[in-house]
C-alpha cells in the first residue's frame, strides 16, 4: 500500500520537479494519434538568376502558363519566354498530432528542377495535400536558405545545399487532420523502441499507480490502457508523466562506411586482444618523354610512356589491448593503434568476429 501511495504522489508531482527522471512519455508515442505527412508542388519566384533553365525544365514552363491562365492572362506565343527567376519546387511538411485548423507549421522548400539557388525566392500559394489526397494546409512566404553559390568565369563555387530552403510556421492549415487517442474506451502506447522488458515495465509501474489490470502488454511494442472511470485526458497525462528506469540499451556500434564515422553507446565493452597493424603504399609514377628517330630514317616522332611501380609495407605494430569496462577505456585502446579512421573500420570488425569485442555492429 506504500508503494502504491508513493508512486501515486509521484504521479501527482509537478513535472519540473523531476525533469532529470525518465519518463513513459519518453519511451512511447500514443497511437492513433500519428504524425502526419503533407506535400505539394509549387513555383519559387524573385530569383536573382539562379531558377529553372525552362527550355530543359518543360514543367516549369507549363507550370508557369497554368498560373497566369487561371489569373486571365493568355499568352499566344511562349517560345520566347525564358524565365530564370522561377524555379519548381517540392513543398514538404510534418503536422503533430492534433493539431487544428489555423495553426502554423514549418515546411520544407527543394528545388526540383535545375535552379542553382532558391536563395532571395518566396514561394507562391501551394496547397498541401495528405497521403489520401486531401488538401490539408496552403504555404506560402519568403525562403529562408542556409547555403549559396555563385559561379563566374566558369568556376563554381558552393556553401551548404542551396537548392533547400525553410519557411518557418509558413504553411496554415485549413482543415483539422483527424485523430484519436481512445478506441472503444481503449487507450493504446507505441514503444519507440519495442523490447519485452521496456512494456512488461510500463504495465508495471501503471498497475502499481492505478490497480491491476489498468495495462497490459500486449506485444513487445504495445502496452493497452483502459481508464476505467477516469476521465481520458487526465488518465493520460498522468500515465505518460510516471518516472521509470528502463533496460539498459543494447551495446551498439554505429558504422559509417562512408565517411569513417564510428559511434558506440556506454554499453560497449573491450576483451583483451592483440592487433597488428601495419599498411602497404603502392606508388606509380608516368615520365612522359619523345623517342625521336634517326637521321634519313624515315620514321617518325612518337611519344612514350615510362612507367615506374613501386611498392613499400610499413613495419607491423603489434599492440595489445587491455580489457576495457567502459567507453571511455574502449576509447582509449581503440585511439592507442592510431589506425585511419577505415582501418579502424576493419579493426573493429575484426575484433568483433574475434569475440574480443562486445556489440551489436550496425552499418549505415
Amino acid at each position: 500500500m506504500i508503494n502504491r501511495l508513493l508512486l501515486l504522489a509521484l504521479a501527482l508531482m509537478p513535472f519540473e520537479a523531476r525533469a532529470d527522471a525518465t519518463t513513459i512519455a519518453q519511451l512511447v508515442s500514443v497511437g492513433g494519434a500519428p504524425v502526419n505527412q503533407l506535400y505539394g508542388y509549387g513555383l519559387v519566384v524573385g530569383l536573382p538568376g539562379s531558377g529553372d533553365q525552362t527550355t530543359e525544365v518543360p514543367y516549369t514552363q507549363q507550370s508557369i502558363l497554368n498560373m497566369l491562365r487561371n489569373m486571365g492572362i493568355s499568352l499566344p506565343n511562349v517560345t520566347s519566354m525564358q524565365p530564370d527567376d522561377v524555379a519548381s519546387v517540392m513543398v514538404t511538411a510534418e503536422v503533430p498530432a492534433f493539431a487544428q485548423a489555423g495553426q502554423r507549421v514549418d515546411v520544407t522548400v527543394s528545388a526540383v528542377g535545375n535552379a542553382n539557388s532558391l536563395a532571395g525566392g518566396v514561394l507562391l500559394p501551394t496547397p498541401l495535400r495528405g497521403g489520401n489526397g486531401v488538401v490539408y494546409a496552403q504555404a506560402q512566404g519568403p525562403l529562408l536558405v542556409s547555403g549559396f553559390a555563385t559561379s563566374a568565369g566558369g568556376n563554381t563555387a558552393s556553401v551548404n545545399v542551396p537548392t533547400v530552403g525553410s519557411l518557418p510556421g509558413g504553411a496554415i492549415l485549413s482543415t483539422s487532420i483527424p485523430a484519436t487517442y481512445s478506441n472503444n474506451g481503449v487507450i493504446t502506447l507505441l514503444l519507440n523502441q519495442p523490447g519485452f522488458q521496456t512494456a512488461q515495465q510500463i504495465a508495471d509501474v501503471v498497475n502499481a499507480t492505478y490497480g491491476g489490470g489498468v495495462a497490459n502488454a500486449i506485444s513487445p511494442g504495445e502496452v493497452d490502457l483502459t481508464p476505467s472511470g477516469l476521465a481520458p485526458m487526465r488518465f493520460v497525462s498522468n500515465v505518460l508523466a510516471l518516472p521509470i528506469n528502463p533496460p539498459a540499451q543494447a551495446p551498439t556500434i554505429i558504422v559509417d562506411a562512408q565517411s569513417g564515422t564510428i559511434v558506440m553507446n556506454a554499453g560497449v565493452t573491450l576483451g583483451p586482444a592483440v592487433v597488428s597493424h601495419g599498411d602497404l603504399t603502392v606508388n606509380i609514377q608516368t615520365v612522359n618523354s619523345v623517342s625521336q628517330p634517326g637521321p634519313l630514317s624515315n620514321g617518325t616522332t612518337v611519344g612514350v610512356q615510362n612507367s615506374v611501380v613501386s611498392a613499400k609495407q610499413g613495419k607491423a605494430n603489434i599492440i595489445n589491448l587491455p580489457r576495457a569496462a567502459t567507453l571511455a577505456d574502449v576509447a582509449a585502446a581503440l585511439n592507442a593503434v592510431g589506425a585511419t579512421p577505415s582501418d579502424l573500420i576493419a579493426i573493429i570488425e575484426a575484433l568483433k568476429q574475434a569475440g574480443a569485442i562486445n556489440g551489436v555492429i550496425k552499418v549505415i
